[in-house]
């Protein structure tokens, strides 16, 4: 292999001269350096920060305004500029609770007769509105009021008629008397419950508003309550049902079919004194609806085993005229 070629040394000695150029470039270059290096006079400290905000309330308006021609002064004032916190604090004063004989026995004022009529009318009228919601009202339902009355009355007049139509689960209303009576044993409890509630909720007010919402309540739900037929009227239904259950064993057949205005017609020409709806002018006849009919048929086809099939026209299916009148 070629050895590789070197290169001429060049003589950096001390022992080359040095030009004229080379000297004055290294004199001006020394004192530059030197003028740097020199120690500076102090300057003296100026801040950069922005001086403190200085606030000052001033008085827009130092004398008082005139509205109307009348001065409008300010009432003097003495509340201090700075709030000193107290040196002994106080303990809080825990009330105690009431004590409950001395609320029940307490007098008796203005603010408890009131709650006592409300809360008494609402455990005469009982609790069912409140399980109304919840589809737990029987038939007869939930009524203190009204078991009480027959519990006073059969104590008092046992054999009173309004008595022995309630025994047969008809409308009946009960003496005035009776009912004075069972009203005024209701408020007398109802006191005693206002005061229970007292006792619990320490707030009169509160206990008269919830009487007043249960009396409202209950009544509502007397309203909607469905009646009980008196003894006229289950007497003329339990006489209509007997005579539709005759002339269905005379007139009716099973099989083919009818108009249920075809059965209606019949039912008036069998029984002359239903001849109209209307026989309010007739001195023998009764009126009678076509509703009331027709409600008679579709109790006679459900009591026989339901032989025929009303339709939504007022076809019946399977019940026919006997004989085939139409």
């Amino acid at each position: 292999r070629p050895l590789p070629r070197r290169l001429p040394r060049r003589d950096f000695g001390a022992n080359r001269l040095l030009s004229p150029h080379r000297l004055s470039v290294m004199l001006a270059t020394s004192l530059l350096c030197g003028a740097f290096m020199l120690p500076r006079p102090p300057q003296p400290h100026v801040s950069t920060r922005a001086p403190p905000l200085c606030m000052k309330v001033v008085d827009l308006f130092p004398d008082a305004p005139t509205v109307g021609g009348i001065q409008v002064v300010p009432k003097p004032s003495s509340f201090p500029d700075a709030l000193d916190a107290p040196t002994v604090a106080k303990a809080a004063t825990i009330t105690p609770f009431p004590d409950v004989a001395d609320v029940i026995f307490a007098p008796t004022g203005g603010s408890d007769l009131v709650a006592a009529l409300f809360v008494g009318t609402a455990l005469l009228l009982g609790p069912d509105f409140l399980l109304a919601p919840a589809g737990l009202v029987s038939s007869r339902g939930i009524r203190p009021g009204y078991a009480l009355e027959g519990v006073v009355g059969e104590l008092a007049t046992p054999d009173a008629q309004w008595l022995r139509d309630r025994r047969e689960q008809l409308a009946a209303d009960a003496p005035l008397s009776v009912r004075l009576a069972v009203w005024s044993a209701f408020v007398a409890a109802g006191l005693l419950v206002e005061r229970l509630l007292l006792v619990a909720l320490e707030d009169a007010g509160f206990v008269i508003s919830a009487g007043v919402c249960a009396c409202i309540g209950g009544g509502l739900l007397e309203v909607i309550r469905p009646p009980l037929p008196t003894r006229e009227e289950r007497d003329r239904g339990a006489m209509l049902t007997d005579e539709f259950l005759a002339f269905a064993a005379d007139r009716l057949a099973r099989g083919g079919r009818c108009h249920e205005r075809d059965i209606v017609a019949a039912f008036r020409r069998y029984y002359p004194r239903y001849r109209y709806a209307d026989m309010e002018r007739s001195v023998d006849g009764q009126s009678l609806p076509d509703s009331e009919i027709a409600d008679l048929a579709r109790a006679w086809n459900g009591s026989m085993g339901r032989p025929g099939e009303r339709t939504s026209t007022g076809f019946w299916k399977g019940i026919s005229l006997a004989g085939g009148e139409e």
